[in-house]
């Protein structure tokens, strides 16, 4: 008799069921056939599918490493940080980040689950400010920031998406902070 299957299976099963069905048409049977356990052990467990996106992008934000409780005075080191959490965010879950953004401003299921990575990027959004005020960052809208940094990484998951075939290397979040900074000091 196989064991019990674990949260984080199920999780990967909705995440990557959703990724590539969207939310609305993703169904729990699919998701349930996905983890490997039926309908009604996903509903005893989870209770809606909004409850099992909610718990699943929690779970995987959890398990992505960005610690920005204090910004430091090296605005390198602070953007490696984050741009490292991107990129491996986008390397591991770009398809269902995509997926996500897009049907938000359709679904208020979605953008209700999407409050928690919205707060992640509050903190980020006080890390670029904190470089700004020091001078070591231009000054503009913190997501413009935000967007002009991940935005090598973000449209590599999207290249992904769009062809199977692409297989460059992840980014080095080094060389593209290296990059970024370049072009965004004062």
């Amino acid at each position: 008799m196989a064991g019990r299957v674990t949260d984080e299976t199920v999780f990967d099963a909705a995440l990557a069921v959703i990724a590539d069905q969207g939310y609305e048409r993703a169904t729990t049977r699919a998701i349930a056939d996905a983890a490997g356990i039926n309908e009604a052990t996903l509903f005893r467990r989870f209770t809606s599918k909004q409850n099992l996106l909610r718990l699943a992008v929690r779970a995987n934000f959890a398990g992505f490493a960005l610690d920005l409780d204090a910004p430091s005075d090296d605005v390198e080191a602070d953007l490696i940080t984050i741009l490292s959490y991107y990129t491996h965010l986008y390397e591991t879950r770009g398809g269902v980040v995509m997926t996500l953004m897009r049907e938000a401003k359709f679904s208020p299921e979605v953008a209700a689950v999407l409050t928690e990575p919205e707060k992640l990027l509050e903190r980020v959004d006080e890390v670029v400010l904190h470089h700004q005020r020091r001078g070591a960052l231009v000054t503009e809208p913190p997501r413009h920031t935000f967007f002009a940094l991940v935005g090598p990484v973000m449209m590599r998951s999207i290249a992904r998406r769009v062809d199977q075939r692409a297989t460059q290397a992840p980014a080095d979040p080094k060389a593209v902070v290296r990059r970024f900074l370049d072009g965004h000091r004062p």
